[in-house]
């Protein structure tokens, strides 16, 4: 594939992102050799660990070394290296809107890029990936596929949404639920403006399947700032309600506010093991990537811990 103009992704985020590779840190199920560790046992060339006989066991796979040594016959056990299937969580609701395209990059617009960056990396690798986000009739949902061609397909389906309403992430990790079958990495890609205790109760579920999660706090730097000094008319971004404020008078009350939601989400993400990332929209899409790509908990590929 070249790094020419992809769907939304420019050449300058090709070129950031086009040597990073992801790895899964837990088990994934797969039918296909690729670059990550499978929970079923198998004749691949990577050793996993010996275990005693059992009748029934084949002859070809005792070590015949270590019956020498401990006069007992053990079985090698080896480790499947399976492709990945990563589904990725597209928030569209109408809080993703801002800010309007005419102030700068909003936060489905960057949302949107890692998506689509996320998506080119892993079909490069010859890994599956999926895609669910809002449409007007409900939730959008690609299935996994690894044809380099798909990537086209997926940003295409991306450029087609229009941020809007109140269809949140809490509607995709429902979707997530009731469609996903098989242990993958599921990619979450939301600003989480939601109830902290409900958004997590959907997340646990997931976590519990054995799915490895990778989340994406989008914000903008109004949100985190609140940079606003006049008399505003606040209007929601996902019904018809607005609150008429002078804004010099409710940042503290703000800002406050803002971090104990924040506070609290990061203390439930890292309690369950979830890479959590804050992102602005400010920041370069590649390096975001990369960070996460190669930060400590993706540094290293785990094996089976069962």
């Amino acid at each position: 594939m070249s790094t020419g103009q992809i769907g939304n992704l420019s050449p300058e985020v090709l070129v950031g992102i086009k040597s990073l590779l992801v790895r899964a840190r837990t088990v994934v199920e797969g039918a296909l050799v690729g670059e990550h560790v499978s929970p079923f046992r198998g004749g691949s060339v990577e050793f996993a660990q010996h275990r005693s006989y059992s009748p029934g066991d084949e002859l070809r796979y005792i070590d015949w070394r270590l019956f020498a040594r401990t006069d007992n016959y053990h079985v090698k056990q080896f480790e499947v290296t399976t492709n990945l299937r990563a589904y990725l969580l597209l928030d569209a609701s109408g809080s993703m809107d801002y800010p309007r395209p005419e102030q700068g990059v909003g936060k489905f617009q960057y949302g949107a890029m890692l998506a689509a960056a996320f998506a080119y990396i892993l079909i490069r690798q010859s890994d599956s990936v999926a895609l669910s986000t809002h449409g007007e009739k409900g939730v959008m949902f690609l299935p996994p596929r690894s044809q380099v061609a798909y990537i086209q397909q997926i940003c295409d389906v991306i450029d087609s949404v229009q941020p809007r309403g109140d269809q949140d992430i809490m509607g995709l990790l429902q979707h997530a639920q009731d469609r996903i079958v098989h242990r993958g990495m599921v990619v979450l890609f939301s600003d989480f403006l939601v109830d902290v205790d409900a958004l997590m109760a959907k997340i646990r579920i997931l976590k519990s399947r054995g799915h490895d999660l990778i989340v994406f706090q989008i914000l903008h730097a109004d949100e985190l700032e609140f940079p606003f000094n006049r008399f505003y008319r606040f209007e929601s971004m996902e019904d018809s309600r607005f609150l008429v404020a002078d804004s010099k008078q409710i940042r503290a009350q703000y800002l406050e506010a803002l971090q104990e939601h924040q506070e609290r989400l990061g203390a439930a993400m890292r309690k369950i093991g979830v890479d959590y990332h804050i992102v602005r929209t400010d920041q370069e899409p590649s390096r975001v990537l990369a960070a996460c790509l190669n930060g400590p908990m993706r540094a290293q590929k785990l094996r089976k811990m069962y």
